[in-house]
């Protein structure tokens, strides 16, 4: 009884470290594919805040943010980087034309679902679901 035991055990500690082993491979394929389609210029909308990030292949990204407010509208420009890593997206904003914005900054997040065309995001300390969108040209 004891070695039927031991043996039980066994099979499950192997068969939850090759669940564990292909959830890690999984996800590093998803986040390669991720990355090899963020390249491009991609849109966001979200209340009153649009949102344009044109993304070069290294992750690096110029963006334009305007926000629209009853008698007046404001726009300002940032860079920084994407960065997809196990399933999150790690934005790093390095310049923003905004005074009040603090620079640098980064904010983590995990992404919700991706395809070539969209992406969705959920921001460490937001309830909002951001959801970008690729231009086609």
């Amino acid at each position: 009884m004891k070695k039927l035991a031991i043996i039980g055990l066994l099979v499950v500690t192997v068969v939850i470290g090759m669940l564990l082993h292909w959830r890690h491979v999984a996800m590093a394929r998803s986040d390669s594919d991720f990355r090899r389609n963020l390249a491009g210029i991609w849109s966001s909308e979200l209340d009153n805040m649009r949102m344009t990030n044109v993304v070069m292949p290294d992750g690096s990204f110029t963006g334009q943010l305007i926000f629209i407010h009853p008698g007046r509208t404001n726009a300002y420009q940032e860079t920084g980087t994407w960065l997809n890593q196990d399933g999150k997206m790690i934005e790093t904003v390095k310049s923003d034309t905004n005074p009040t914005a603090p620079t640098p900054r980064s904010h983590v997040g995990r992404i919700i679902r991706a395809d070539e065309r969209e992406f969705a995001v959920r921001w460490q300390g937001s309830p909002d679901e951001w959801v970008w969108q690729k231009v086609i040209q």
